[in-house]
């Protein structure tokens, strides 16, 4: 599988809306601005501290990534919710890091695909 389909497996996600593309960048388009301020939330969540609240913080996100075919951002949401259900804050602190850069892969991604 390539980067750009680990990043948005566009042929998966056209099947499952039954191949209606403007449907798909709308919800694509949209999944992005609900999270535009992911950073910032990110950065709220993690000094919390709360195990459950930041596990639910990234299946929430893993949850709308996998429904649009987003492999490689839901994929990093299960292994950062999988650690905060194990109570590995530090773990997830040190890997949560790059977790804005899997939003901007998507973002070109999508730019890319909605151009086309």
């Amino acid at each position: 599988m390539s980067d750009e389909t680990m990043t948005l497996d566009v042929d998966e996600a056209l099947s499952r809306f039954g191949g209606n593309k403007p449907v798909f960048v709308r919800l694509l388009l949209r999944f992005l601005e609900l999270n535009a301020g992911v950073e910032q939330k990110l950065a709220e969540v993690l000094a919390s501290s709360d195990c459950d609240q930041i596990a639910m913080f990234f299946h929430s996100i893993k949850g709308g990534a996998a429904n649009l075919s987003a492999k490689r951002l839901a994929g990093q949401c299960a292994v950062l919710e999988k650690l905060a259900r194990a109570g590995d804050i530090e773990t997830v602190k040190a890997q949560a890091r790059d977790f804005p850069s899997f939003f901007g892969e998507l973002k070109i991604a999508v730019d890319s695909f909605s151009a086309s």
